[in-house]
């Protein structure tokens, strides 16, 4: 009789898998927000209402190519959410078997959402329900298939720990900040929202076109915290041998980021262009600012240390019978 427990390779991939294609839905819909396309497909799921795929369009703005490949990766995004759930139901270890499925159920309410926003309008409570499900959902399974990644090696560190709470204030602080971009972000001349509502770092000035100068400046002071948290968490895990590379990935998206935003100002603020800012930047600067979050997630996962593993019978049986050889030794 073949055995029932799951090839741990294979689960391994499924659960990378679910957190990349999570990720690329993340950076897809930035994507889509920053080139205005969420409405170059006016139907849903399908593109149009007498065609299923999306017609030919150049360039970034209102692409519907853009919108309607969101849609694909959303859909194979919660097919492989749901399958690592599946396969790691009866893991000992809270992130491999409750992670995946709390994302599923974020992901699947941020479908809905999206799906309303291209039938509807989404008010604002709603679309930050929305934002922040998604990036839940997104860095929860990240931790998974990170945790997932490290099994059989070292359970923890100090050093890992100090990774652990700095990375998570970093993760905190970023959360915020974007979810802030959604309340101060206004409305274009054309009647688009503003790029401010989009994934993306603040531009360190004070935007006419947004709301609330005082929220603006706070998203500033909290971009400023995030840059310090990150900086430190960076730190710190640059001295732990397998947090090494992901620290210096984070480093260098990071540095993209904002180097891209001093770009933009230093353009200038086109009228012409996407809500203001060339849009092929706009694009890079909101699939940056996506990144900084998915490798964020993916070191405070290795941070976290390697799961439990989960026993066969045949394994426990053993190590009862090692217990008890020890005993009466």
């Amino acid at each position: 009789m073949p055995s029932l427990t799951p090839n741990p390779a294979r689960v391994r991939l499924v659960y990378q898998l679910a957190a990349g294609f999570l990720f690329v839905t993340i950076a897809l819909g930035s994507m889509v927000c920053a080139t205005d396309s969420s409405s170059a497909c006016p139907a849903w799921p399908v593109c149009y209402a007498d065609q299923i795929g999306p017609d030919r369009t150049a360039g970034w703005l209102n692409n519907p190519a853009i919108e309607f490949i969101h849609r694909l990766i959303s859909f194979l995004a919660l097919v492989f959410t749901g399958y690592a759930g599946w396969l790691g139901r009866r893991e000992k270890d809270v992130r491999l078997r409750v992670f995946p499925w709390v994302a599923l159920g974020l992901a699947v309410a941020s479908a809905i959402f999206g799906m309303m926003i291209i039938l509807f309008t989404l008010p604002l409570g709603l679309a930050m329900i929305d934002v922040g499900g998604a990036l839940i959902a997104m860095t929860l399974m990240t931790m998974a298939a990170a945790a997932m990644s490290v099994r059989g090696g070292a359970r923890d560190s100090g050093g890992s720990r100090s990774v652990l709470r700095l990375g998570g204030a970093a993760f905190g602080t970023v959360f915020v900040m974007h979810l802030l971009g959604l309340v101060v972000a206004g409305t274009t001349n054309v009647g688009t929202g503003s790029f401010t509502r989009c994934l993306s770092w603040p531009l360190w000035k004070l935007l006419e076109i947004d709301r609330l100068e005082w929220l603006q400046t706070g998203r500033m002071v909290l971009a400023g915290m995030a840059i310090v948290l990150i900086a430190a968490t960076v730190v710190k895990a640059i001295a732990v041998p397998r947090l090494r590379v992901t620290a210096i990935t984070l480093t260098v998206l990071l540095a993209a980021e904002l180097g891209l935003g001093l770009l933009i100002l230093s353009q200038g603020l086109a009228v012409t262009q996407t809500n203001g800012i060339n849009a092929t930047l706009a694009v890079s600067y909101s699939a940056l600012a996506a990144g900084v979050l998915w490798v964020l997630g993916h070191l405070i996962g290795l941070a976290t240390g390697a799961p439990e593993h989960r026993d066969s019978p045949a394994a426990g049986a053993e190590r009862t019978r090692e217990l008890i050889t020890r005993s009466r030794g």
